[in-house]
């Protein structure tokens, strides 16, 4: 007996080590997801477009609507696709000025593009975790328990985030330059810098607002069914 006892110690801890593992790495990757999946409209024109209208960027540039459209969906396709963002330059607008990135502009977009990258090959992972998760577990209510922790927790930062950034958009924003860029190279002139004029801080109040509101019904979405699904899945196992 004391034989079997030593024996299975090993294997509860093993089993308990995994099992808060998951409690901390499912949650974690629901909520990278979530963040992911709501991020990839506003890299769409059908986002896009509309926002820069709101934050009057053609009149920043003192060009016309379809010219700062236009530079926009050059500008979106080199940061998705890898463009070098220096064959983005032309002659449009009403006063004929060029629209072009200045070097420090081109260095500070290829910084954001590695930055998007990085989060996406993060979510990207994650996902493929939380698949793998649900469809081996053996306890697929826990660990659909795990993904609605995560998806609420997600839901509570958000929100939490978007009430600071409501009252303190201006210093979140350099914040998070200031940790995400720390070489300086984003600090532009709104007077002369193409990147600002053509988004002004009144489009990444915009984009903000609008990715925290898919997030939050994202993640909502997420709660309810995850909390569905572990119901689900108790009711199967009890019924074996």
């Amino acid at each position: 007996m004391t034989a079997l006892g030593a024996s299975s110690a090993p294997v509860s801890a093993v089993r308990s080590r995994r099992l808060s593992l998951t409690s901390i790495l499912v949650p974690a990757a629901t909520a990278v997801t979530i963040l992911a999946l709501a991020l990839l409209p506003l890299l769409t024109s059908w986002f896009m477009h509309p926002a820069l209208d709101a934050a009057e960027s053609a009149a920043w540039l003192g060009s016309t609507r379809v010219a700062a459209y236009e530079f926009s969906d050059m500008t979106v396709h080199d940061l998705v696709l890898g463009g070098d963002f220096q064959a983005i330059d032309f002659v449009e607008g009403t006063t004929g000025q060029a629209l072009y990135y200045t070097p420090d502009e081109v260095s500070h977009m290829r910084d954001a593009r590695s930055l998007l990258y990085a989060f996406l090959a993060l979510a990207s992972i994650s996902a493929v975790f939380l698949v793998a998760s649900l469809a081996r577990g053996r306890d697929r209510g826990a660990t659909w328990r795990s993904v609605g922790r995560g998806a609420r927790g997600l839901a509570v930062g958000v929100v939490v985030g978007g009430v600071i950034g409501f009252f303190a958009f201006e210093p979140a924003f350099e914040l998070f330059h200031r940790i995400f860029f720390p070489g300086g190279n984003w600090a532009f002139d709104p007077r002369t810098s193409r990147l600002v004029q053509l988004y002004p801080y009144v489009f990444w109040e915009i984009a903000a607002a609008s990715l925290g509101a898919i997030a939050v019904a994202l993640a909502v979405l997420t709660w309810w069914l995850s909390r569905r699904r572990a119901t689900a899945n108790s009711a199967a196992v009890l019924d074996r």
